[in-house]
């Protein structure tokens, strides 16, 4: 209908009506009629049943005649009222996919025309003037003169299947000599000569079983066909079936819309394959939530079996084919959760999505709907985006145990776990701020331990370490949640302790921490005590900044007043370090414009009064203050570890002057030097053995009382073993002080025990004292050691340490220290005088 409307009833200029018939036949409606008919009969376009319309009975007509066409004459009313004569020419069609019956006749104003009469009684025209006649005729010609206008190929058959009608269109369609489609051709016929004229390039070669084909009944009832002609041309087919049983058939020219669905069709393919071959999930549901398109990955990522979704299929019915296969790891144990509509719903409201699936495969869903209201589903493989999004975590939280371990070392010692000097500054920044907001006062205690030098030189760094390690542990016990330790040096530490009032805790502490360090520390399947000394700073009295360098001048003033104490800062203090300051900056400098000189002291045997050894002494040669003896400087020269350096000037010095004796002297005189911890474990043994060897008589080396003998490891032994190899004699100096008991005598094995000076005023005070001496040179005796009384001031002293069994004496009562020259005068003079010793008084 629409065809016939746009090809022939639009464009003629004939009045022009169609009906349509109710499936009895009966039932009749105004179809459609043209402006033609309008402008002659009145626009009546509100026409709804066609009973009531005055062309109904010819349109019923129409149906009665066996050919399934009428031409008549008849008279009309017009919608004015007014009565007209008019031709009426029309056929009979069958819409067979509508399956509607239709009638299509032309009318024309034949008013005031000549009747002419027919001579065909039987005809359905008989009787009818000649003017009707020719009006029909008229209306005939104009009809197939319309047909023949029409652009696409029109014809009607038979019910034999031979041609009745065809227009200019058809006839080129089918020959390239229209002219030899004549009527009553059969349509074989007619086929033959298309294929002979190439029409039908799919025919060639098999022509008659094409023919059979298109002759069939299954091809003939088929309602519509497509065609493909020569030259990649292609028609549409438009077959029906009139009352009459006639076809009829318009051929449109179907080539765009073809190629347009075949580049659509290739598009499409294009599109599909290319889904296809992309590697992440893509889906389109309709607006109704069905499925319309999707690639072969969303197919695989929804099923075990892709064939089981299918085209329509619903959302939720392929959502829980997905998850019944267990495709969606995030619904595995959640499974009748997930596929209720409620969680479909609740999940389709979410525009991003991420989901994890089986052997950690992690995928993002992207949903978007469009205008046209399909449901657009993107899914992208996050698998490796999701494990490098993991690993960097890992790697971040990594990264912050890193950070939290590189923070903790650089605030933090590594040997005692304990704050270091950035966790102490750090730490007093906040308890200062806190003092600032909250009020409060701040104490630093510094504590040093005693002699742990001695045991990191003498019994290793190891022992060392386990000495530190349990003083850290021991000053972290006794500290309150509120303070905090730091180790700010070898064996410094600093305790701070905020105060919210006036408050005797820095005083306890110190005590406690003082008690604590004081107790032994086993290492090594050894013994050895340390000790400690205590400075404490506190504010107000010192300001916040000047905290810990007050606390430091403290620690000082400890150890400068015995060690083993505790002091506590005073303003006065700063001067004391300000000289000690000055002083330390002075030994330095005397050290390397050698200013430290040897001093001498003889050593006379007892029962013959003649000297048979010197002791060398340091003395500084200032330039300003003369000669200083040790008590000047020599607890400042420890402290800042220049002893040994000052040791070995004294030890070079006395070499070479020395070999400048008195032959007769020379060679029987003994010459001893003090020598610390370090000089005797840090001595290049081949330099000292070249130096002793200028001199002809005997060396001593007397091990100080700041060594403590009963500590020493196997290797401290061994260093005196290869001093005595190249005939150094080993003494142990200020015996009886407390520093060395019988048991290290035994392992030491020195040569010569030397009294302690502090003894020898004894030997006159009572008993007492003579028990004391003897018990000490007994012990001497019995190990089979020479002995050496120092500090003789008196005759009577002298002749009763002899007595006891002194085999030396050495003192203020035979000579004082003094300088080579005087020495060398002293010896010239004993060889002129052997016992001018004896008898000897030495001024004060």
């Amino acid at each position: 209908m629409e065809l016939l409307k746009k090809s022939f009833l639009d464009l003629t200029a004939d009045a022009v009506a169609v009906c349509r018939f109710g499936p009895n036949g009966k039932a009749l409606q105004v179809a459609y009629t043209n402006q033609a008919f309008d402008v002659l009969f009145g626009a009546r376009r509100d026409w709804t049943s066609g009973n009531t319309v005055p062309f109904a009975s010819v349109h019923r007509q129409l149906l009665e005649y066996p050919s399934g066409k009428i031409r008549k004459t008849v008279k009309l009313s017009k919608e004015d009222g007014s009565t007209i004569l008019v031709g009426a020419s029309g056929f009979a069609f069958q819409d067979e996919a509508a399956g509607e019956l239709y009638s299509c006749v032309t009318y024309m104003d034949i008013s005031g025309e000549t009747f002419l009469a027919k001579g065909d009684e039987h005809h359905p025209e008989a009787g009818r003037p000649d003017q009707e006649v020719a009006a029909l005729k008229h209306a005939h010609e104009r009809i197939l003169g319309a047909l023949n206008a029409y652009p696409d190929p029109i014809v009607i058959y038979d019910s034999e299947l031979n041609l009745v009608f065809r227009n200019d269109s058809y006839a080129a369609s089918m020959s390239d000599t229209p002219g030899d489609l004549v009527e009553g051709m059969h349509l074989r016929e007619v086929l033959r000569l298309a294929i002979k004229h190439g029409r039908y390039p799919v025919a060639i070669g098999r022509e008659d079983e094409w023919i059979d084909e298109i002759l069939s009944p299954a091809t003939m009832q088929m309602p519509a066909q497509d065609v493909e002609l020569d030259g990649d041309v292609h028609h549409r087919l438009m077959r029906s079936r009139a009352p009459n049983g006639d076809y009829v058939v318009i051929r449109l020219n179907s080539t765009e819309f073809v190629r347009e669905k075949r580049a659509a069709e290739e598009a499409q393919a294009r599109l599909l394959a290319a889904l296809n071959a992309y590697p992440a999930p893509f889906v389109i549901y309709d607006a109704g939530d069905c499925l319309v398109v999707c690639n072969d990955a969303y197919r695989a990522s929804m099923s075990t079996n892709p064939a089981e979704l299918k085209f329509g299929m619903h959302r939720t019915e392929i959502a829980r084919i997905a998850i019944r296969a267990g495709k969606i790891s995030n619904a595995i144990g959640r499974e009748e959760e997930w596929m209720s509509d409620r969680h479909q719903d609740r999940e389709m409201d979410k525009p991003v999505q991420d989901l994890e699936l089986p052997g950690d495969v992690h995928h993002r869903l992207l949903r978007s709907r469009v205008e046209n209201g399909d449901l657009v589903i993107l899914r992208i493989d996050t698998t490796e985006l999701v494990r490098h999004r993991r690993a960097l975590e890992r790697n971040s939280e990594e990264l912050k145990k890193v950070n939290a371990e590189i923070t903790h070392m650089a605030l933090h010692d590594d040997l005692t776990g304990l704050g270091n000097r950035r966790y102490l500054a750090k730490t007093l920044e906040e308890f200062t701020e806190r003092r600032q907001a909250t009020g409060g006062e701040i104490a630093a205690l510094h504590v040093d331990l005693d002699r742990f030098k001695q045991i990191n030189d003498t019994m290793g760094h190891r022992a060392g370490d386990d000495v530190l390690v349990e003083a850290a542990n021991r000053i972290r016990l006794v500290l309150e949640p509120n303070e905090a330790v730091a180790r700010i040096g070898g064996d410094e530490f600093v305790v701070l302790v905020p105060l919210s009032n006036s408050s005797d805790r820095p005083a306890d502490l110190a005590n406690t921490l003082l008690k604590d360090l004081s107790r032994p520390v086993r290492t090594h399947d050894k013994e050895c005590r340390v000790g400690a000394s205590i400075g404490i700073a506190e504010t107000p009295l010192s300001e916040v900044e000047n905290l810990l360098t007050n606390s430091d001048v403290a620690l000082y003033k400890a150890k400068h007043r015995g060690r083993g104490r505790i002091e506590v800062y005073d303003c006065s203090d700063l001067e004391d370090v300000r000289r000690a300051k000055a002083l330390a900056d002075d030994i330095l400098r005397a050290i390397e414009e050698r200013e430290f000189e040897p001093y001498y002291q003889p050593q006379v045997e007892a029962k013959s009064g003649r000297i048979v050894g010197i002791e060398v002494l340091a003395r500084w040669r200032h330039p300003e203050k003369g000669i200083l003896a040790p008590s000047e400087f020599l607890m400042v020269a420890t402290d800042i570890s220049v002893a040994g350096e000052i040791d070995q000037q004294m030890f070079e010095k006395a070499i070479e002057q020395c070999r400048n004796l008195p032959v007769a002297a020379s060679g029987s005189i003994a010459l001893s030097f003090n020598v610390s911890e370090d000089r005797v474990n840090l001595t290049d043994v081949e330099d000292i053995q070249r130096q002793i060897q200028a001199y002809p008589g005997q060396i001593s080396f007397e091990l100080l009382e700041t060594i403590f003998l009963e500590e020493q490891d196997d290797a401290f032994l061994q260093r005196l073993n290869e001093l005595r190899g190249m005939g150094i004699s080993i003494e142990v100096d200020d015996f009886g002080s407390g520093r060395a008991s019988v048991v290290a005598l035994q392992r030491i094995n020195p040569d010569r025990l030397k009294i302690d000076r502090r003894l020898a005023p004894l030997v006159t005070a009572g008993s007492g004292g003579l028990r004391l001496l003897r018990s000490i040179i007994e012990i001497a005796q019995a190990l089979e050691l020479g002995v050496t009384a120092e500090g003789v001031e008196t005759k009577e002293q002298a002749d009763l340490l002899s007595k006891l069994g002194c085999d030396r004496l050495q003192g203020y009562y035979f000579a004082k220290p003094m300088p080579f020259s005087d020495l060398v005068a002293l010896l010239e003079a004993q060889q002129d005088d052997p016992h001018i010793m004896t008898g000897l008084p030495v001024a004060r």
